[in-house]
């Protein structure tokens, strides 16, 4: 199996559900605009170790499962497919607007993500496909550090930009075309997924 082209496509998809709207982009992008920049840090640290944690429920638990039962690996593959087409479609359909949420820090940032639904699925079915049973080590570990790595740059860079008056206000006007292009390459993964059997 070429492994860099796996990790390669991990990176892809995770970088781009971590874009996808959600409550953890909510959170982030609310604290930077309404609180300071190290209440915002405090956030994606948050983010960082709820992610820590989600990851290695998957390496010690999930890839035992698919061990054991091997068939559970192509439902969970056929789920993840399902979901990247799902966010894929309401990326498109998305009217830019979200609900507002109440800033805080590091605690806040961590229950957040802790207990967001689209984490509990994403980690549960999409990143659990690339710790197939019989992944090499050094391949579970790259793929940890590509998931922590993609929410440090992500909601790092988001708590930055959006301290920023002139971002702030011009990112409605953007959010639009940038969720239709996530969407349309989310939309082909989950369609790759469900007709290529790894």
């Amino acid at each position: 199996m070429n492994y860099v082209a796996l990790l390669a496509s991990l990176l892809t998809v995770d970088l781009l559900a971590a874009i996808s709207p959600g409550p953890n982009f909510v959170l982030v992008t609310q604290t930077a605009m309404h609180r300071t920049p190290l209440h915002a840090a405090g956030v994606v640290l948050g983010f960082v170790v709820s992610n820590l944690i989600w990851c290695c429920a998957v390496v010690f638990g999930l890839s035992a499962l698919f061990d054991l039962f091997p068939s559970i690996y192509r439902i969970v593959q056929i789920g993840g497919a399902l979901y990247l087409i799902y966010l894929g479609v309401s990326l498109w359909l998305t009217d830019g607007t979200a609900p507002r949420a109440e800033p805080s820090g590091f605690v806040k940032g961590l229950l957040t993500n802790l207990t967001n639904p689209k984490s509990v699925v994403y980690f549960g079915s999409i990143f659990a496909l690339f710790i197939a049973p019989g992944t090499p080590v050094w391949v579970t570990v790259a793929a940890v550090g590509i998931v922590l790595f993609n929410t440090v740059v992500w909601y790092g860079t988001v708590a930055a930009v959006f301290s920023h008056d002139v971002v702030q206000k011009r990112f409605i006007a953007l959010q639009r075309p940038i969720n239709r292009v996530a969407g349309t390459v989310m939309i082909a993964f989950g369609t790759r997924l469900i007709l290529v059997r790894r």
